[in-house]
Parts: structure tokens; sequence; C-alpha cells
């Protein structure tokens, strides 16, 4: 039998085998790769890194070079790669909120579009605290990230926390929200026009006293929204009322709340227009518990068209946003910046039209 001290040696002297071999393994080159394959270290190099010169690779050739690959057991070292091509080839993705449907959505898409260009992503979610700043440029500064996308509509507060980066030279693009600065690159949907949209549907059913639950408090996008609203009723010759706006925010149960709170007025809504469907999902609910029906006593439509909105009953009616279109072109503006030299943005604008998909609340 083993006593403990044999016991121990052993161990010792495993692990000094296992150690000895991960060294070894880590110090196998791409030009050991190279000679096990039987070419040269640049077709290596052109080969791992996709890379086609004025005569292509055969596949005879791929095939050796990662069979080499794979039986030596070598590895590209990124962060040694990134140091020497002063890029990593990541984009961190920053997202106001994770748990919301639109950002899910939307994050599906981008990682998509990232992948089939050959770039890794990472996903932040800053729940609107606007306290990254610093950290996103010391990832930059230290070729960790080429650039970030921000997806979201937060509060104006942590406007000044892009801004930051956009100065430092870090290439930033906004998805769902906007800064009113120049050298800012947006997308988003023409969020005006969506409000727009909800209220005349409203009034166009002969809905009367239209209110609005807003987003989050000082959101930009919520405003935008709201002005789309304004501009309805005036177009239907109702007056604006500020006891028909309630203060809401990103959730059902904020949605739930801001209802209950219209549904304490003397005379109450006959229809609300949401900042998004999750608000508007709160909004029915606290309908039914008050025992009113919707839509024959209060018609309701929401903003975004999240999976669940065809679902849910009554069927959600709502402005959709085109979430494929926006993932897609702030992936495609972000790396076009990436391409300039050097990579900076003039800052530009992407503006989407929303349509209004109508169901039965």
């Amino acid at each position: 039998m083993f006593n403990s001290t044999q016991v121990i040696e052993t161990i010792s002297v495993k692990r000094t085998v296992v150690m000895k071999l991960a060294k070894e393994k880590s110090r196998i080159t791409m030009k050991d790769v190279a000679s096990k394959a039987g070419v040269s270290v640049a077709t290596v190099s052109g080969v791992l890194n996709n890379r086609t010169g004025k005569i292509p690779f055969s596949d005879q050739t791929r095939v050796k070079v990662h069979a080499a690959v794979k039986e030596l057991g070598y590895y590209i070292n990124e962060q040694a790669r990134s140091l020497r091509l002063g890029k990593s080839n990541t984009i961190s993705v920053a997202v106001s909120d994770m748990t919301q449907p639109f950002s899910t959505e939307i994050i599906r898409v981008i990682g998509q579009e990232i992948a089939d260009r050959k770039y890794h992503f990472f996903l932040f979610d800053t729940q609107n605290t606007g306290t990254a700043a610093e950290s996103y440029l010391n990832l930059f500064r230290q070729r960790r990230i080429d650039g970030i996308l921000v997806v979201g509509a937060t509060n104006e507060i942590d406007d000044s926390g892009a801004l930051y980066l956009v100065e430092n030279g870090v290439p930033l693009v906004l998805i769902e929200r906007q800064i009113p600065d120049e050298r800012v690159s947006c997308v988003l949907v023409d969020n005006v026009k969506g409000g727009y949209l909800a209220t005349e549907h409203l009034a166009s059913q002969g809905r009367k006293r239209i209110a609005f639950i807003t987003g989050t408090e000082r959101n930009i996008v919520s405003n935008e929204r709201m002005e789309g609203y304004r501009q309805a009723l005036t177009q239907h010759g109702l007056k604006f009322s500020e006891s028909l706006v309630s203060q809401g925010g990103l959730t059902p149960e904020c949605g739930y709340r801001a209802m209950q709170r219209l549904l304490e007025l003397k005379t109450k809504p006959d229809a609300i227009f949401a900042f998004n469907d999750m608000v508007a999902i709160g909004a029915i609910r606290a309908c039914s518990d008050s025992g009113l029906s919707v839509p024959r006593d209060v018609g309701v439509v929401g903003f975004d068209d999240i999976p669940i909105a065809s679902y849910y009953e009554p069927p959600l009616t709502t402005i959709r946003q085109p979430v494929t279109k926006m993932g897609r072109e702030g992936v495609k503006m972000l790396l076009k910046m990436l391409g300039d030299k050097p990579a900076k943005s003039s800052g530009r604008n992407t503006i989407l039209k929303p349509e209004l998909i109508v169901r039965n609340s």
C-alpha cells in the first residue's frame, strides 16, 4: 500500500509532467507547423488568417496546414496577434437592459452579423448606470476591443460617457437611441412617426381620451414618441392633457402601476398608447383587474412588436421596429468605421421607418 508520503510524491511528479507538457505545447510556433506541413511560414499564416494572395492556396495545402495544427496542438495567441496587428477583431456590445425582449432580439441579430464577418463580441449589461466609459476606454487602449455597439433607449444622463469615448477615438455606434452630436453615429427608428401612427390609429377608431404611458424619466426616445402622440392628437382635433400622461418605465410592473393611476382619474381614458409592449401588457392586466375589457372599454397600442405580442390575449396592436435592419445596419456602420484610417467617424444617423401592426387590442 502507498503511504501518505508516496501519494504526495506521485501527485507532485504527475503535476510536474503535466506542467512540462503544457509548457512544451505552448512553445509550438508557426514555424513548427510549417515544418510539419512542408510549407512556408507565410503559407501557414495565410491559411490560418484566411488571407488570399495572388495565387490562392490549394485545398490540399489548407488540409495539410490544418492537419499539422491539429496534430501539434498549435493555437494562435490572440492577445499577441492583437498587439502585433493593432486590432483584436473583437467588438463590445453594451446593452442598457438585457432583460428586455427587444434587446434580446437585436443581440441575436448583431451576434450573427458579427460572426459572419469573422469578428468576436462580448456583452456588457450597463443597467443604465452610465459608469462604464472609463473601463471601455482602457479595453480599447489595451487593444482588447476595436469598437463598441451601444444598444438601448437609455437616459440622457449617460450621453457624456458616449461622447467621452468618441472624443478619445473609440469607434462607437448607438442603436435605438440618439445623441444630438454630429460626431456620434446612430441607428434608430423614427420614434416621432411611430408615436404618431399609434395614436392616429386609436383616434381613427373613435377614441377621445387617449393616454400615453411613458418610458423611464428623461428618456429621449420616450420624449420623441410623446411628440408623435401630441401631433396625432392635434391632427384629430383632440386636446393634449398632462393628466393623461402617466410615468411608466420599461417593464409590465411599470405599465400596471401607470395604468392604475390613470384609472383613478374622474374621467378615465378610453385608449392607451404605451412606450413599449411590456408596458402595454402591464396596462392591459391593470384594466382586466379593474373589470375593464380590452379593447371594448380601453384600446391599447404598444411599441416594438416583441415575439409575445401576437400571442398575448388579446393579441397586441403595436408599432413594429425593424430589428433585423437595425442590427445589421449598426454592425455595418461600425465595421466601416473600423476600416477607416484613422478609425474615426464623422457621425451620421440612419433612421428607419416604423410599421403599424393591427391586431385585436
